[in-house]
């Protein structure tokens, strides 16, 4: 067999025709600027008859095809490939064809994305990423969202899916959102719309599957404009759904008014209900930095210091410190933090953020908590 480059597309391909060796099951080969006649070349290898005369591409589980110049052509062609295996039931469970062309004619787009749910029930992860899906019809998100539809109605297992830098508006992700509470989607829990165009019509769609949804877990619209009404949508369908661990509002124009509002539906402190009207299942929510001006109350520490407190305190969330957060106990239930610290974290502190640290640190913890705090730092800071 011919010596080809590792990781190429010919290298690939001779992996799959050759009968001397048995087919990969990982294809990944991103940023090799591939064309349709690459990828159409790859479809035919896929159709190969391995050994055991079954083809190659039904047992290939990962097809990583990111950053090429695929169109909608080769993507169909690729997916034929996987949906002429059907007979042997594809094993693809991820699929990666982010920052290609894959919209560029919707009707082979459509075609393509029906085969592959037809042919591959056991996919579970397929990344869209800056395929310019919103450059098109409106129209066609409707179109797209019905025949993502096709995962629940072919008993799929799609988990993730990554829509991000798509050019997408408010009208192409109420069309989403509709079918997402038509088919209520029961296996995705990650859902990725970060980098588009969506607004408050757009937040207002996806809020109610929040509240409605029972199986997201994962919500990323970071780099969008939901603004402060946006994000009192969000806060009030917050308080209803028991089953998010992370929304990702960053850089979305959100003042300190919407903040407000999204952390009191985490968390309400001036609530004697607060642990029953509050979410105890966010445990990433990140909102960016304050869109305006009127940001002291939020200023504390810098990021840099943040990120050390974040390793020692798993609070996964907050990009600044708020000096309300509520006691340990409850912040347990609020944000899903252990009850004791790991305090193997404490003695790979920076001695330079020590101070900002503990006085956050001793505002919230107990004193006995404290002098295990203490007891875990170096001899040599304690003594200073």
């Amino acid at each position: 067999m011919p010596n080809f480059t590792w990781g190429t597309i010919d290298y690939y391909i001779s992996r799959l025709t050759s009968p001397e060796r048995n087919p990969p099951l990982r294809i990944d080969i991103c940023n090799q600027h591939l064309t349709d006649n690459d990828a159409i070349r790859l479809a035919d290898a896929l159709l190969h008859h391995s050994n055991d005369s079954s083809r190659c591409g039904s047992k290939l589980k990962l097809l990583r095809l990111r950053g090429n110049n695929i169109t909608s052509t080769g993507f169909l062609a690729i997916c034929e490939a996987i949906g002429g295996v059907a007979d042997d039931i594809s094993a693809l469970e991820e699929l990666d064809m982010g920052n290609n062309r894959v919209v560029s004619n919707i009707d082979d787009f459509a075609f393509a994305m029906y085969l592959l749910f037809s042919a591959a029930p056991n996919l579970k992860h397929l990344d869209l990423t800056g395929n310019r899906i919103g450059l098109s019809n409106d129209g066609d998100m409707k179109l797209i969202g019905e025949i993502l539809s096709l995962n629940e109605h072919y008993g799929g297992r799609l988990e993730t899916l990554n829509l991000s830098d798509n050019f997408l508006c408010d009208r192409a992700v109420i069309h989403l959102a509709e079918t997402m509470m038509i088919s209520e989607f029961k296996s995705l829990t990650r859902l990725d719309l970060s980098l588009n165009y969506i607004g408050v019509r757009g937040a207002e769609a996806l809020a109610e599957v929040v509240a409605c949804n029972s199986t997201l877990e994962h919500l990323l619209l970071r780099s969008n404009s939901v603004g402060d009404l946006g994000a009192t949508l969000f806060a009030s369908a917050l308080k209803t759904n028991d089953t998010l661990l992370e929304l990702n509002l960053g850089y979305n124009g959100i003042t300190s008014v919407g903040m407000k509002e999204l952390r009191t539906a985490v968390y309400n402190t001036t609530s004697l209900n607060s642990l029953v009207t509050s979410n105890h299942t966010v445990s990433i929510l990140f909102y960016g930095y304050c869109a305006d001006n009127n940001d002291d109350q939020y200023r504390g520490c810098t990021r840099e210091q943040l990120l050390e407190m974040d390793q020692i305190l798993r609070i996964n969330a907050l990009p600044k410190h708020y000096p309300d957060l509520p006691p340990i106990p409850q912040l347990k239930l609020a944000f899903r933090l252990r009850q004791s610290f790991d305090m193997k974290y404490f003695h790979r502190i920076d001695r330079k953020h020590l101070p900002e640290v503990l006085r956050f640190v001793s505002a919230h913890v107990g004193a006995d908590k404290l002098f295990y705090i203490m007891k875990e730092m170096p001899l040599a800071v304690c003594a200073s």
